[in-house]
């Protein structure tokens, strides 16, 4: 994984959450190959409570814009308003 110089105290944001982790390291790994940082947070809990806690895909906050455009891609979030009118 790649740090790129970043302080470790830059703001994360949350792109995606599920209870299935095999999905989110699939989504992770997806963004990783594309450069960007991805991290699961809360993978433990969501194993122990499953869908009541699902784990989060994490990127830096600069990034969420493109991360988020890059699943959608991937078909793991739907397109935004403005793309399903068309």
């Amino acid at each position: 994984m790649a740090n790129y110089g970043r302080n470790p105290a830059d703001r994360l944001e949350a792109v995606f959450s599920d209870s299935d982790l095999v999905r989110l390291g699939i989504a992770r790994d997806y963004l990783e190959n594309a450069g960007l940082d991805a991290f699961i947070f809360d993978a433990t809990f969501s194993q122990l409570y499953g869908t009541a806690m699902p784990a989060r895909l994490m990127v830096y906050a600069d990034c969420a814009a493109e991360a988020r455009d890059r699943l959608r891609e991937l078909g793991f979030l739907d397109q935004p308003q403005a793309a399903r009118r068309k």
